[in-house]
């Protein structure tokens, strides 16, 4: 059995807030993408399982002490094995409000992982 729980709406990564930028400010890496998610994405600015875990001071991958298992340019995922499965997707990299500063779509992906109980041994 897997339980998923995808958050693709929408969730922005803004880094700065500029009024009447003309041409598009970037403050994200032009390579390495996912390393710099792992280190920075707030899980604060999503529902997830973190949620219950979460304080103040715990707010990215990185202060969970969680390293990805996988970092492309356009995906970063973290796996514990048995337990859990997160996943973060870059949609697009496009300024979203118009503000003049790229922004990130991601698609966040968070999945229990539950795995499969040992068959019974029948005397």
């Amino acid at each position: 059995m897997k339980i998923r729980f995808a958050s693709c709406a929408l969730a922005l990564l803004v880094l700065a807030n500029a009024v009447g930028a003309a041409p598009l400010v970037s403050y994200f890496p032009k390579k390495d993408l996912g390393l710099f998610l792992a280190a920075k994405f707030d899980l604060a600015s999503i529902r997830s399982s973190f949620g219950p875990r979460r304080s103040p001071t715990l707010r990215t991958f990185a202060d969970f002490g969680m390293k990805p298992s996988k970092a492309t340019e356009d995906a970063l995922v973290f796996e514990t094995p048995g337990e859990w499965l997160y996943e973060l997707k870059i949609a697009a990299r496009r300024d979203v409000n118009g503000d003049g500063i790229e922004d990130l779509e991601v698609c966040f992906i968070d999945q229990a992982v539950i795995p499969p109980q040992k068959e019974r041994v029948q005397k």
